[in-house]
């Protein structure tokens, strides 16, 4: 029994010393349409594995030179969690020309309501989750 009591404490101070379920990791990226900086979209990233030690997804907004930083929805932290993400990015303005004042989507839908966009995001973080759009 005592034999038992030891290893498992061994796995929980190894888990929790390892950063085991709530880890992010810096991500951090450009995004261009068409060669062009896209300045103030929104970036999203969501884990497509069910555990993602309960980080849950990321989001983020680019700045004039179409830079962002992720940062998580749950927590505010930087970052995101380590492994394959979904991409979303989306960029809308008010439309002058619609009486209901609904904004139009500046990003093609085949990178954000219909996106196939995914980044798998490394457990040493990255300063290169680029996306290179095209209309």
């Amino acid at each position: 029994m005592r034999r038992i009591f030891v290893g498992f404490f061994a796995l929980v101070v190894t888990a929790i010393f390892s950063g085991c379920g709530a880890g992010t990791t810096s991500v951090s990226g450009v995004v261009t349409l068409d060669g062009k900086p896209v300045e103030g979209a929104s970036v999203s990233f969501t884990p497509v594995a069910e555990k993602d030690g309960g980080v849950g997804g990321s989001y983020g907004k680019t700045d004039a030179e179409g830079r962002y930083t992720l940062r998580t929805v749950a927590g505010d932290r930087t970052g995101a969690a380590v492994g394959k993400h979904k991409v979303t990015i989306t960029l809308s303005k008010s439309d002058p020309n619609n009486p209901e004042g609904a904004a139009k989507e500046l990003i093609p839908a085949k990178y954000n309501t219909k996106s196939e966009l995914t980044f798998d995001v490394p457990s040493g973080g990255t300063d290169s989750a680029n996306f290179e759009l095209k209309k």
